[in-house]
């Protein structure tokens, strides 16, 4: 009997001004029904071109397919026509795709786009298959379903959007799923829940799962294939690569990050933050009043010393965002204050705020890179705006040698982004906002999406760059590991307010609040044996517009009792030097 899955001397190319360039040579890979197989390698090696191939979607020219077969379930691929595809896609098999903000239809709502694909593929019209839509949203653990069917996608967060695409896919009922980086852009919590809803329905569907780092596959994979330049090195079963892998490749990405600096040497109070408050109105009725308020952050306090670094944490939606924005005075805040260097920012004036932005920059790999200007344009945008008499060579001069310090050539400021790697447009976001010299760096999610070879190149980067400026840095990520390495204080949140606050050794080596352990406590790891070790928050993150009473955890904690429904707790100094907001933690 034949593989249900089967590859053989697959061969892709690019055609480029020098050439075709082999991107994919693939002896053989195979698949089983019911099996998992799990796909890993670093940025650039082939993955997602794979997945595309698989499912005949990958544009040709520039991709060439010079040789080879894919065969599923009897079916030859690469011989199928496009019609005959689009009967195959959907039906036989789905694939969850990695950037949701390229696969979402913005002018189209969630609802429209999730109930189309339920109609397409499960034959199932009006209400039936509105119905379906919501259990595909509670499915993918999205609190009020109802509410999320009738927004678009920019009015939601990044791991919001990753599980809509999760929800479409899923949604297909095919038997062969193709999981190009399921959980990209999830926190901890969301992502334990996907990886175990994967293992759940590999007893009726057939996985390819496809991840940067190893760490996702050893608990949902039965076997698995490291691919490197195009080409797989080794596979097997799980277990045996992880405890003895063979090539060099495969242990050099099941390393750690190197081990953590201590970090003592902190200036004055740079940034201090009193009882902030960002409320969102909900407006309803014919006068078009606001009856509701969404509490995105909601009196939060505390100070940050020149030189420190604070990690703020917390599921998708609990406010990390909204609470730098706020900070930063793109959104104008509801209450209370932020004195950054001396200076009140709620306080000043447009142009005066403008001016301290010199001090205060933000490095975002997602937005900050227009794919239509060259490299130079976007580094050197910021010198353009506060340094405007800077002659063009000495313009030309500052680029470069920013370039160069971030471990970018020189020549690459006539290139455009989509000519470098992940790796190395996350280099071009952190040039760009080092340029001027900041006093305080906003880094969000600095290492999203990056396998561990150039997350850790980009990490080192950063606790160079601090050294040498002597500048402090707010990061949001959801790579707790990520967190743990780069932060002196950590901030964890939830539904807009601060649950638990202090020094990031202490807390990671001993958390105290209920939410923060089952944060911790959902992290992978290769030493786990079983799925069943990861921690599983039960039920759904409240919905902000109607918080639950008393504690926002209380509906999600195995700890709460009456006291918890009833009264929310304040953030409270423990007797370590760390803030919580709990009854039950001393």
């Amino acid at each position: 009997m034949g593989h249900y899955l089967e590859i053989k001397n697959l061969k892709v190319s690019f055609r480029s001004y020098e050439g075709l360039k082999r991107i994919l040579d693939i002896d053989e890979l195979y698949i089983d029904k019911g099996e998992a197989y799990g796909l890993v390698g670093e940025s650039g090696s082939g993955k997602s071109v794979l997945a595309l191939t698989i499912f005949k979607l990958l544009t040709t020219p520039p991709g060439v397919i010079e040789s080879g077969s894919i065969i599923l379930d009897g079916i030859d691929i690469l011989k199928k026509k496009e019609k005959e595809m689009e009967q195959i896609r959907g039906k036989k098999m789905a694939m969850i795709f990695q950037d949701p903000m390229s696969t979402l239809n913005p002018v189209f709502t969630i609802g429209q786009q999730l109930i189309k694909a339920v109609e397409k593929n499960q034959n199932l019209r009006g209400k039936e298959a509105y119905e379906k839509a919501l259990e595909m949203i509670s499915l993918v653990k999205l609190p009020d379903a109802e509410n999320v069917l009738q927004k678009y996608p920019h009015e939601l967060s990044g791991g919001q959007r990753q599980r809509i695409i999760i929800a479409i896919a899923l949604s297909c009922g095919a038997e062969f799923l193709i999981a190009d980086e399921p959980t990209r852009n999830l926190d901890v919590t969301i992502q334990a829940g996907i990886l175990k809803l994967l293992a759940e329905l590999q007893k009726k569907v057939t996985v390819l799962f496809i991840a940067n780092n190893l760490n996702l596959v050893t608990l949902t994979c039965d076997r698995v294939g490291l691919l490197y330049k195009g080409q797989i090195v080794e596979q097997g079963l799980v277990k045996t690569v992880v405890k003895k892998p063979e090539n060099d490749y495969t242990k050099m990405m099941l390393q750690s990050l190197p081990e953590k600096e201590k970090n003592d040497k902190y200036g004055e109070i740079l940034l201090r933050i009193d009882d902030l408050k960002k409320y969102y109105p909900i407006y309803e009725g014919f006068r078009n009043k606001a009856t509701k308020w969404v509490k995105a952050a909601d009196g939060i306090s505390f100070q940050l010393r020149q030189g420190e670094t604070l990690g703020i944490v917390g599921e998708s939606g609990c406010g990390k965002s909204t609470l730098v924005n706020t900070i930063l005075c793109l959104e104008k805040a509801t209450g209370g204050s932020a004195i950054f260097d001396g200076k009140n920012l709620m306080k000043l004036k447009q142009n005066d705020l403008r001016l301290l932005r010199k001090e205060i920059q933000i490095q975002d790999p997602f937005w900050s890179l227009d794919p239509r200007w060259l490299v130079k344009d976007i580094v050197g945008e910021p010198l353009k705006v506060f340094e405007k008499k800077m002659s063009v060579k000495d313009f030309i001069q500052k680029v470069g040698d920013t370039l160069e310090m971030v471990g970018l050539p020189r020549d690459g400021l006539y290139r455009y982004p989509h000519e470098f790697s992940a790796g190395q447009r996350q280099r071009i976001a952190i040039a760009r906002a080092i340029i001027l010299e900041p006093k305080m760096l906003i880094l969000d999610e600095p290492t999203s999406s990056l396998d561990v070879v150039s997350q850790e190149q980009i990490l080192l980067l950063l606790k160079e760059l601090k050294k040498k400026y002597k500048m402090t840095y707010i990061l949001i990520s959801h790579d707790l590991s990520v967190v743990h390495y780069m932060s002196d204080v950590i901030a964890v949140m939830y539904l807009g307010k601060l649950m638990e606050f202090g020094n990031s050794d202490a807390i990671f080596s001993q958390p105290k609040h209920p939410y923060t352990k089952a944060l911790f406590g959902s992290i992978p790891s290769i030493e786990m044996d079983n799925l069943d070790e990861i921690v599983t928050l039960k039920g759904n993150v409240p919905s902000p517009i109607n918080p639950p009473s008393g504690c926002y955890f209380h509906t999600r904690c195995e700890c709460c009792n009456e006291k918890c429904k009833n009264e929310q707790p304040e953030l409270q100094m423990g007797k370590d030097g760390r803030q919580l907001a709990c009854w039950f933690v001393d």
